[in-house]
């Protein structure tokens, strides 16, 4: 397999819920415009022969992929055939109410429309609706492909080396591993408030957002692997825009990250642009995201937001919290980083780690959500990319054995190493626990494991789910506003 079929492929993924957006979200002459332009950029995309067409992939490379993409989806939950987190009543509920509703979904019935990225979800309703019934087996096989082709961006970037894959995706969990520890001797470190200043790893992640860990995947996979082969960094505009649609948080952060890489490019440049490239890789990407963008501001009510101390509660406390999380996390992440970049024979370019660093800063001290869902998702793409980056130096080694010789050279790269290897304890019990409870284990023993999946029917939407299963704050989220600029310019009119 190529690097030039995966990113075709990747990004036809990533493009067809934005065809179905442009022609059941916006009205005829939008969704005219709309796919025309997606067509357009994936011309584009065929077209351009920057990305090898010779195999990269082999046999072997493509068989471990596969065994492991198999296995992240059924760990994630996905159709219910492991142990389900609590966001599944969510994700569940809104399949179920995207197959029996006409598309836009209103509320109420000739209200405004429900405001919610659905980029996940469209696709295997369509062929749900076709076929009459959800199909559970489209929804599987769905995200089997999403996690294969992130997953395969990851292993790319990262050598493949598929141990420093699933290292990297644990990265972010390590003051998660070391609260447990310190809180069963002496207590716990804080006091935590009505919201959290915690990052959850990628993996953490993909047991309760999957539609999200998919496009940040594939996004920070590409990425890395754009700047170690010295492409153009504007390529990665275009999945960035096509991932609004997937997931709003992780497409503004890594968005963030490289928007400022690209005007740094920019600027040393004098700004001296071919500005029909530039349209081509960035003014267009932008305009096809836009009437998402549009859909997204037609809220009725907007989610909690405010900077850390703005809201009340311990304030000295917060500042604790926002130090166990997020200050150890970048103390690690740099000392790692510094101490193994001597090794990498390809070494990484540093502003964009730089950048991204700085993200991981300065984004947890601005709330979003009730539960600050803008740094539970929004981290996704920043730890991720510092996942790779500071494996990328070890994966360089010829084999596992040569990367261990490095670690082991002084006691101090010892333990460091281990301190960022520790996040990955989260992810083990995780991957036992959807060893031990699932379908055949509980029919297996069904006096000792008790799982059941969760219902796709349990409710009629979206809306009644999450009255009943979270808050009316977080259900007031999602009704969309009467008067919108969306509803008024670009939703189907009644």
């Amino acid at each position: 397999m190529s690097i030039y079929l995966l990113r075709c492929i990747s990004i036809g993924y990533l493009l067809l819920p934005n065809l179905i957006f442009f022609i059941y979200w916006t009205r005829t002459s939008i969704a005219f415009f709309g796919v025309l332009l997606l067509g357009f950029l994936f011309l584009e995309v065929i077209k351009n022969e920057d990305f090898s067409k010779s195999e990269l992939l082999n046999q072997k490379n493509l068989i471990t992929l596969l065994t492991v993409s198999l296995l992240a989806t059924l760990i994630s939950g996905v159709s219910g055939i492991c142990f389900q987190t609590l966001d599944h009543w969510a994700h569940n509920t809104k399949l179920y109410e995207l197959f029996i509703s006409d598309w836009p979904q209103r509320i109420p019935l000739k209200g405004p429309v429900v405001s919610y990225y659905y980029g996940y979800y469209v696709v295997p309703v369509l062929i749900s609706k076709f076929a009459g019934q959800i199909r559970e087996d489209v929804i599987f096989v769905w995200s089997y492909l999403g996690f294969f082709l992130g997953l395969t961006w990851v292993y790319l970037a990262l050598n493949k080396k598929i141990i420093f894959v699933l290292l990297a995706l644990s990265v972010g969990d390590t003051p998660r591993f070391v609260k447990s520890v310190l809180s069963y001797f002496a207590g716990p470190l804080y006091t935590q408030s009505a919201f959290a200043i915690e990052p959850w790893s990628n993996f953490e992640n993909l047991l309760w957002v999957p539609n999200q860990v998919i496009p940040t995947m594939i996004i920070a996979g590409m990425f890395v692997y754009v700047l170690r082969n010295k492409l153009n960094v504007e390529y990665m505009v275009l999945p960035v825009a096509l991932a609004f649609w997937w997931a709003v948080f992780p497409s503004v952060t890594s968005g963030t990250v490289i928007a400022i890489v690209v005007l740094r490019k920019w600027i040393i440049k004098h700004l001296k642009l071919d500005w029909f490239s530039t349209t081509k890789l960035v003014i267009l990407p932008f305009l096809a995201c836009l009437p998402v963008l549009l859909f997204y501001l037609s809220h009725k009510n907007m989610p909690a937001s405010g900077f850390i101390w703005q809201f009340s509660g311990d304030i000295a406390s917060r500042f604790v919290e926002y130090g166990v999380n997020i200050g150890l996390n970048l103390v690690i992440f740099t000392l790692v980083y510094f101490y193994y970049k001597r090794y990498s024979k390809n070494f990484l370019p540093m502003f964009p780690i730089f950048v991204t660093l700085c993200v991981i800063m300065f984004f947890p001290l601005y709330r979003i959500g009730k539960l600050n869902d803008f740094l539970f998702r929004g981290m996704m793409p920043c730890l991720l990319i510092a996942g790779i980056y500071i494996f990328h130096p070890l994966a360089q080694t010829a084999n596992y054995q040569r990367s261990w010789a490095v670690v082991k050279k002084t006691p101090y790269s010892v333990i460091i190493i281990l301190l960022l290897v520790s996040s990955s304890a989260i992810a083990a019990a995780r991957i036992y626990r959807a060893v031990t409870i699932n379908q055949a284990t509980s029919t297996l023993f069904p006096d000792k494991v008790a799982f059941k999946p969760i219902p796709y029917d349990a409710y009629p939407g979206i809306y009644q789910a999450l009255q009943a299963k979270w808050t009316q704050e977080e259900a007031d989220q999602y009704l969309g506003k009467k008067n919108s600029f969306y509803e008024l310019n670009v939703s189907p009119k009644l």
